[in-house]
């Protein structure tokens, strides 16, 4: 009995710490890119994958601020390669009205938007970037001066 008191606390040590078992396996979290510029805050997932397979780009805006909705395209996306040409763009939708609103963030308020970038099986294994444009109410005049107003986010594409 005495040979067997220490190899079962010894077991019971080792269960707590998570090595027994083929059955244990610790989830490896997926890699993310995010990035920050003024209000906006964004993140996509995962930062390290398979052509073909599909980023996921969320998007927080943080008010106050003032954006367009309704029947335009608020948050538009794009990727480039690792020498700034354009590889995907969002597809534009069809606009099915001419109705612009604009909706407001008090300050502190949040919106959440999501995008995908399918990405294509033919790309090249490197780096590419995510850019974006988010729709803000801006003065007469500054609209055609901005592309893009988001963190350029770093994506790595495997073979």
């Amino acid at each position: 009995m005495n040979r067997i008191g220490p190899l079962l606390l010894a077991a019971g040590l080792l269960v707590g710490c998570g090595h027994a078992g083929a059955g244990a396996a610790v989830p490896t979290p997926t890699p993310t890119a995010s990035g920050t510029s003024g209000p906006f805050h964004a993140v996509a997932s995962p930062a390290r994958l398979a052509a073909g397979e599909t980023v996921h780009l969320t998007l927080t805006v943080t008010g106050p601020l003032q954006y367009q909705a309704a029947c335009v395209q608020t948050l538009q996306i794009w990727a480039e390669d690792s020498s700034h040409q354009e590889v995907w763009r969002q597809p534009q939708p069809m606009i099915a009205c001419m109705a612009i609103a604009y909706r407001t963030l008090a300050a502190g308020e949040t919106a959440t938007f999501k995008a995908d970038w399918p990405t294509s099986p033919s790309l090249a294994p490197g780096s590419y970037s995510i850019h974006g444009y988010f729709m803000v109410v801006l003065p007469a005049g500054y609209g055609a001066r901005v592309r893009e107003n988001l963190p350029a986010l770093t994506i790595k594409i495997s073979g």
